[in-house]
């Protein structure tokens, strides 16, 4: 049987990402606002003409933190004691995409600061990029975690650009919703806002679909330059 997530441990880290000496539980690091790390993967395959395709889940509405809203495909926390070797499982946990770190391009870390209703979620994040190469139209070959997400989203990297740049108020998408089996249904045609984004204030969004152009042309060393 799974551990409750509250009673997850994490590493409790300075604002540098450096250790605090602390562990706590997840409910706790919650809501008082410790720093700790987190694993961001943003899922990816080549589109046309210079531009690349990335996925991004809708977050389970039940979730204890901005529930209902579009994020990066796979994402998690490091529990205590955990390396990235270790967090890499969160590919298969969540998408069933068994991946190790050769399968990763990092792109370097973000702080995340989230606040609501009697939590706070202040975040190292180290973000990383997975290349698909063959993914069918119906996204077959993902198999979505349902406790975790509702639906799979599609968006080209220029319009999650021109999307945060305030080009359009909202931009089309492919939806697939995620199925109690881990299946999805059927693909079909959506439109999103900036309103269905996790909530960012460093422009993360729209300097992540860039990035995620230049690994897909071939660029090594890319770094989101966040930090």
């Amino acid at each position: 049987m799974e551990p409750d997530p509250g009673e997850e441990l994490f590493d409790v880290l300075t604002a540098e990402g450096r250790s605090a000496g602390l562990v706590r539980p997840r409910a706790v690091v919650h809501r008082c606002g410790d720093w700790h790390r987190s694993f961001h993967c943003w899922v990816v395959w080549p589109g046309n003409g210079g531009t690349g395709c990335v996925v991004f889940q809708r977050r389970s509405p039940f979730k204890d933190t901005v529930p209902d809203r579009l994020d990066v495909a796979v994402g998690g926390h490091y529990r205590a004691g955990e390396t990235l070797e270790n967090v890499v499982r969160e590919t298969d946990e969540e998408l069933g995409l068994s991946l190790g770190l050769a399968d990763i391009v990092p792109l370097g870390s973000r702080r995340s600061v989230r606040v609501g209703d009697g939590w706070a979620d202040r975040e190292i994040q180290d973000v990383f990029v997975h290349m698909l190469r063959d993914l069918p139209v119906g996204l077959d070959a993902l198999r979505p975690e349902p406790s975790e997400m509702t639906a799979l989203y599609v968006l080209d990297t220029r319009d999650l650009q021109r999307l945060f740049a305030d080009r359009a108020e909202h931009v089309p998408a492919l939806r697939a919703a995620v199925r109690s089996d881990r299946s999805l249904g059927p693909s079909e045609s959506a439109t999103v806002g900036r309103e269905d984004f996790v909530p960012v204030d460093d422009g993360y969004w729209a300097v992540g679909a860039r990035a995620v152009e230049r690994v897909l042309a071939g660029e090594r060393g890319v770094d989101l330059g966040l930090w």
